[in-house]
């Protein structure tokens, strides 16, 4: 047995063992070449960084890695541990990062994070045992959505750019990785923005991924709070993509965001745990 860096590995071998590793998951899912690719591009995937281990040259439990610098941080992304099922129970994922956390190390990296299914008890204890702590816990949405009323002062316009500095102000919380600007800079020609506008003031936004129908980020200005400006941006959404989506990875502690999601009749199908390791 052997572990060591996925640099080089051909996308189609990590493909497959994805594959395999998530079959019978809680959520069980296959990606295509494609999917994983674009996956592996917004999650900043970088290979060097990432590890896998093999049996006989077969490739059997792999991590993918992804890197940014956030808040002048170096910080690495697990953005999927995979075990293939007959390789599990012998501790692959400790052993994985044993091997690679001096090499995040040496490269100055500052924390690893990663998100995992809160009823995914056995990968939860493994990444404790890898020195992983939980951060937050995380609340995912989806439904179908039907407007009935509208805020008659609303004016909704697809934005032409991302004032971060503005849409921040926004915010309660910081997104979680996937959902962070970072990502969606990267996604800026695959996403639809959508700004709302009240007297030309703007109040408030929503980014969405049509190809996933997921919502990646909305936010409303906090004196502009409960007027219908959220369902508002989404019934804009609805009439040109259709009533169904999605959101992942709410912050539980932001309250506000879990209630409208709730009175608009989203259902909370799945709960994850933020987890980091400081290095």
């Amino acid at each position: 047995m052997e572990i060591k860096s996925l640099k080089g590995i051909d996308i189609n071998v990590i493909l497959m063992v994805f594959n395999e590793s998530f079959s019978d998951y809680f959520v069980p899912f296959k990606l295509t070449e494609e999917q994983l690719t674009s996956k592996m591009i917004v999650d900043k995937t970088d290979l060097e960084l990432s590890v896998g281990v093999f049996e006989n040259k077969k490739l059997i439990a792999f991590i993918l890695h992804g890197l940014d610098r956030i808040n002048n941080q170096k910080i690495v992304y697990n953005g999927g541990t995979g075990v293939i099922p007959g390789k599990r129970g012998f501790g692959l994922t400790k052993q994985m990062y044993l091997f690679n956390l001096p090499i995040l190390e040496k490269k100055g990296i500052d924390k690893i994070v990663l998100e995992v299914i809160s009823d995914n008890i056995q990968a939860i204890k493994s990444y404790k045992k890898s020195g992983f702590k939980t951060i937050r816990e995380l609340a995912c949405y989806k439904g179908n959505f039907t407007l009935t009323q509208t805020n008659k002062e609303l004016v909704i316009k697809e934005l032409q750019g991302y004032q971060w500095e503005q849409m921040e102000s926004f915010w309660d919380i910081n997104p979680t990785w996937q959902n962070s600007k970072n990502v969606l800079n990267i996604l800026k020609t695959d996403n639809a923005s959508f700004g709302a506008y009240i007297e030309n003031r703007f109040v408030g936004y929503v980014i969405y991924n049509p190809k996933s129908k997921r919502i990646q980020q909305i936010a409303v200005q906090k004196d502009y709070r409960k007027k219908g400006i959220a369902s508002g941006l989404i019934a804009g959404l609805a009439k040109k993509y259709g009533n169904t989506f999605s959101v992942i990875n709410v912050d539980k502690k932001a309250e506000n965001v879990s209630r409208f999601f709730d009175s608009i009749g989203f259902k909370n199908y799945l709960e994850q745990l933020e987890m980091e390791l400081k290095i």
